[in-house]
C-alpha cells in the first residue's frame, strides 16, 4: 500500500502515511494545539478592544479632572503588556519558534496576573462585589495556569512541533 499523501513510499499500516509524511504531519499545529491558537487570536482581539476602550475612558476622565491616578496609569500599563504578550506569543506559536514553550507559559502567567489585577484587586481594595464578567476573567486565567502551563511543560507533542 502506498502513502496516501505522497504516493511514493510504502505506507505504515496505522496511519496510511510513509515515515517522511508522518514526520511532516507530526510537526503541524493541529489537534489539541488548535485551542491555544484560537486563544491567542481571541486574546489579541480582546486586548485590543480593552486597551482602546479603557484608554478612551482615561482620556475623558483626564480632560474632565486634569488628574491621572496611579491606578489608571498602572491599568494602562497592564493593558499594554496584556496586548504585547499575546502578540509576541502568537508570532512565536505560529512560526513554531523554539522558545514557544517559555513564551506561552509567560503568556498564561501574565493573563492570570492581569485577571487578578482587574478582578480581585478592586474587590479587595474597594469592597465591591464580583460581577459575572469578573468571574469569567478569573476562570479564564485559572484555566490557562492549571491546564495549559502543565501541557506546555510536559507534553511530548510540544517538543515535536516547536523544538526542531
Amino acid at each position: 500500500m502506498k502513502c496516501i499523501e505522497c504516493n511514493c513510499s510504502e505506507a505504515n499500516k496505522e496511519s496510511g502515511l510513509c515515515d517522511a509524511c508522518e514526520n511532516i504531519e507530526s510537526r503541524k499545529i493541529n489537534g489539541l494545539l488548535y485551542l491555544p491558537a484560537i486563544g491567542l487570536i481571541l486574546g489579541i482581539v480582546r486586548s485590543t478592544k480593552d486597551i482602546c476602550s479603557f484608554t478612551m475612558i482615561v482620556v475623558d476622565h483626564f480632560e474632565e479632572t486634569s488628574f491621572l491616578s496611579f491606578d489608571a496609569m498602572a491599568a494602562v500599563t497592564f493593558l499594554i503588556v496584556d496586548f504585547l504578550t499575546p502578540l509576541y506569543a502568537s508570532l512565536s506559536f505560529f512560526r513554531r519558534k523554539k522558545n514557544t514553550r517559555k513564551v506561552m507559559i509567560i503568556y498564561y502567567l501574565i493573563g492570570m496576573i492581569s485577571a487578578l489585577y482587574f478582578s480581585v484587586l478592586p474587590v479587595v481594595v474597594d469592597n465591591t462585589q464580583y460581577e459575572r464578567e469578573d468571574i469569567g476573567i478569573i476562570l479564564n486565567g485559572l484555566f490557562g495556569v492549571v491546564i495549559w502551563i502543565p501541557y506546555f511543560l510536559l507534553s511530548k507533542r510540544i517538543n515535536t512541533v516547536f523544538c526542531r
